[in-house]
């Protein structure tokens, strides 16, 4: 028996770990540049690139809005492609970065399993690695070259050795403990959070395990130099460091424009959107409730977790910026409660109930492996942005003026090469030199000065929903930006013909509304519509 349960685990393990590559890998070139463009699609991964030449060239980084240790390992992977000559360009850059950030989801997946054994057992830890597997927001944000999925893997083996704190109180699990605080906080500045549950396993731990002060302050110690090794520009380059994190905290305090604006409650947004899009609507309520059942069945092991997980929840629920990627540090948490929450309960159920159960719990993983299939499928079929910069280089001749909301960026097709790279300056510079003639309308006043107009749903979408919002609230002096938006596209869906590209979100037969999905849920599927006056 208990080698048929070892053969069954890591048979489990395995199949796990090869759908965890499937879907992290397949379609990973989304969105690189090419003959039509020359920057990626994704807004922030030119940031990360930049940054890890900078390294590359002087060993530290040239930004500190992220911590350092993601971006030294790009830059590790950039110097292999071009040390053994696999290629210098572009796009392949952007590849490597991604490769490292969907290797290091696939190592979270097997991490979260590790410390699922650490916590429980082997039931639990197959049930946890196996929702962080198919986790839709985990798997999409896998294939960018970005710190939050990268975050993912510092967050779970650090809370795999809070368990062996509090299961041996062993000097290693709190020195290794600490260190891997230090590395998720050197991977994304936030994560260090995680830092709380190394805190509550030291005081949850039974008296038979209970260990002496000095190893928790060890534990900080370690987790203080394994940030600032990663980090070393804290010191370095420190009018950098204290430059880019105090930008990332007023960013958080100020907002992001109209993206966020009138979302109501953070605390309720990040699980009605973030969570319940990020997760699926079964897992988001799984997770949910196994917050609840923790907090029910006061299992020391489950409140170890919750000390990272709540407070993280309640410092991104504050912030004014609510991207869905900011709850990823949140995801390795989710995985091991649920997985927790479904064997405990299961345990203590009779026979019909049991069935009954894992029934539920199958539908829920099926249902959300079809959603993460259906996002994943967003990164194999023709971007909208390609398809609406074929269909204007086909029907629109060069030198003709084309009327636009806001400046060129990665939610527009590519007028030029460079018009979407870069800094607003770069785009702006870039813009004039388009081969079109891209007229910003900051204020609109003529509703046929133009016979062409290009509008994304980026640009349109927070406006109208603003919009809709004051017909039953009233905004006394509504934004400038907003009220002109909303009157371009009353005027443009009244005057002016339209031509859609968009991208289906569907799988199996069964369709997903890609415009309800999060901010940056919809970096692979933005709506483009092409307005030409009607005659």
């Amino acid at each position: 028996m208990p080698q048929r349960s070892k053969w069954i685990e890591r048979v489990s393990l395995l199949g796990i770990l090869v759908l965890a590559v499937a879907l992290r890998f397949w379609g990973l070139r989304w969105g690189l540049p090419n003959a039509t463009h020359s920057y990626s699609y994704h807004p922030d991964e030119f940031l990360i690139l930049g940054a890890a030449g900078s390294a590359l060239v002087t060993g530290l980084p040239a930004l500190y809005n992220y911590p350092s240790l993601y971006i030294y390992l790009v830059a590790l992977a950039l110097g292999f492609t071009t040390a053994f000559g696999l290629s210098a360009e572009f796009t392949d850059l952007y590849l490597s970065a991604r490769v490292v950030a969907a290797i290091m989801g696939v190592t979270a997946v097997w991490i979260t399993f590790w410390a699922g054994r650490r916590f429980w057992g082997r039931c639990e830890a197959i049930l946890a690695s196996a929702i962080l597997c198919i986790a839709p927001l985990h798997v999409q944000h896998s294939h960018f070259a970005t710190v939050d999925v990268p975050s993912t893997v510092f967050i779970a083996a650090c809370l795999g050795f809070c368990a062996l704190i509090y299961n041996t109180g062993s000097w290693r699990a709190y020195l290794l403990g600490g260190v891997l605080a230090g590395l998720a906080a050197g991977t994304k500045y936030n994560a260090g959070l995680v830092v709380l549950a190394l805190i509550a396993a030291h005081f949850f731990a039974d008296a038979e395990h209970k260990a002496g002060f000095r190893r928790l302050l060890a534990g900080f110690g370690c987790a203080a130099a394994a940030f600032v090794v990663t980090t070393p520009g804290i010191f370095l380059k420190s009018r950098d460091f204290i430059f880019g994190f105090t930008y990332e905290l007023n960013h958080a305090a100020q907002g992001h424009g109209l993206v966020f604006a009138g979302t109501g409650n953070g605390f309720i947004y990040t699980l009605k959107s973030s969570l319940w899009y990020g997760l699926g609507p079964g897992l988001a309520v799984l997770f949910i409730a196994s917050i609840c059942y923790a907090v029910y069945a006061r299992d020391k092991k489950a409140l170890i977790i919750l000390a990272f997980a709540l407070p993280y929840y309640a410092l991104i629920s504050i912030s004014q910026v609510r991207f869905a990627r900011y709850t990823l540090p949140l995801f390795p948490a989710a995985a091991l409660l649920v997985g927790w929450m479904m064997r405990d309960i299961w345990i203590k159920l009779p026979r019909v109930g049991r069935v009954c159960w894992a029934g539920l719990g199958v539908v829920i993983v099926f249902c959300t492996l079809l959603y993460t299939v259906a996002l994943d499928k967003l990164f194999t079929t023709p971007d909208p942005r390609d398809r609406a910069e074929l269909w204007i280089s086909q029907n629109i001749p060069i030198g003709s003026r084309i009327n636009i909301i806001e400046v060129p960026w990665f939610y527009s097709p590519p007028y030029s090469k460079n018009t979407g790279f870069g800094t607003l300056q770069q785009r702006e510079r870039e813009m004039r030199q388009a081969p079109y003639h891209l007229q910003l309308t900051p204020v609109y006043h003529n509703r046929r000065a133009a016979t062409w107009w290009v509008v994304s749903d980026y640009e349109a979408d927070d406006a109208l929903r603003l919009a809709r919002q004051a017909r039953s609230r009233p905004v006394s002096t509504p934004p400038k930006e907003w009220v002109n938006t909303v009157d371009i596209m009353s005027d443009l869906n009244r005057y002016y013909t339209r031509h859609t590209f968009s991208s289906p979100l569907n799988v199996c037969g069964v369709s997903f509304d890609t415009r309800s999905l999060p901010h940056d849920m919809r970096y692979a599927a933005p709506t483009i519509w092409i307005y030409k006056l009607k005659k």
